[in-house]
């Protein structure tokens, strides 16, 4: 009976803690948790994806490169029924208004100013996944 008292206490403790972060917190950690999996899960592959660099994440140019992101996850090189449901499940993460309304919007002149790109080029898998991660590392950053 304790014990069984001592865990429903940790849960509730545990809820409570989490009500700090908002709904983009933590649905950016699963992502990134998610996409972590996905890298372990890769092998060495030569595919490669179109991917933003990481100098092509200024601040009005984050909607498109994740947009960029979001689509190509599920060209990764994995084979892994589970990992294939894990690169779904972010590409719909990513597209909750919770993530899109949370993103800084710009206006058309700064956009402009900004000169985001519209290609991108190509690199490996695991370069793809190194610089999704920095972008999500930058979306969370900029929400906490």
């Amino acid at each position: 009976m304790k014990a069984s008292v001592c865990v429903l206490f940790a849960v509730a403790c545990w809820i409570v803690s989490q009500a700090d972060e908002s709904p983009m917190v933590l649905t950016l950690g699963k992502v990134m948790n998610d996409l972590e999996k996905i890298n372990r899960g890769m092998g060495k592959s030569t595919t490669l994806i179109n991917s933003p660099s990481t100098n092509d994440l200024k601040d009005c140019c984050i909607e498109p490169a994740l947009e960029s992101f979001r689509h190509n996850v599920t060209r990764l090189p994995i084979t892994d029924a589970k990992l294939i449901k894990i690169g779904g499940k972010i590409s719909r993460e990513l597209r909750k208004s919770i993530i899109m309304n949370g993103l800084h919007k710009c206006g058309k002149e700064e956009t402009q100013k900004a000169q985001c790109e519209s290609s991108y080029s190509e690199v490996d898998s695991k370069t793809f996944v190194q610089n999704f991660r920095t972008l999500l590392q930058k979306i969370y950053a900029s929400q906490a």
